[in-house]
């Protein structure tokens, strides 16, 4: 995944959705590209959204 799309928090570890939908898009893209071994680009697109949908933009912490 494209290491803009989702930081860490320096101060908890949780991991926040950094409001790139442009790196979002690249890591779609790569996906696509180049699916995890044994799982179609489709699978592969299904997942990230679904790690999209469970990241929120703040750290549940701070």
């Amino acid at each position: 995944m494209d290491e803009r799309a989702v930081v860490e928090c320096p101060h908890h570890g949780h991991r926040v959705d950094h409001a790139d939908p442009d790196a979002w898009n690249r890591a779609k893209a790569e996906v696509w590209r180049n699916p995890y071994p044994g799982a179609s680009p489709e699978a592969c697109i299904a997942a990230l959204d679904e790690i999209a949908r469970g990241i929120g933009d703040t750290c549940p912490e701070c």
